[in-house]
């Protein structure tokens, strides 16, 4: 195929592309193209840092006593016999 190594075209309201844009680069009848659809990527943020100052420090004794209360729930949670 003699078309250029790239270029661009608009596919009309019907879903079609003129012929003779195309021809304008080269490319013949029968001739097989890869499409490249170009999309709006939604802006990706990076979230490392974000709850820096948003969410209060815990201290050692806070740690603990949620561990304590996590063993308790799972010890006091139904058995396997009980499924």
């Amino acid at each position: 195929m003699s078309a250029d190594a790239g270029f661009e075209v608009v596919v009309g309201a019907d879903g079609g592309i003129a012929p003779e844009e195309l021809a304008r680069h080269g490319v013949r009848p029968g001739a097989h193209l890869t499409i490249v659809a170009q999309v709006e990527r939604p802006l990706i943020r990076p979230v490392y840092g974000v709850l820096r100052g948003q969410v209060r420090e815990v201290s050692w004794e806070d740690f603990e006593a949620a561990s304590r209360l996590a063993v308790e729930d799972v010890e006091s949670g139904p058995t396997p016999d009980d499924r």
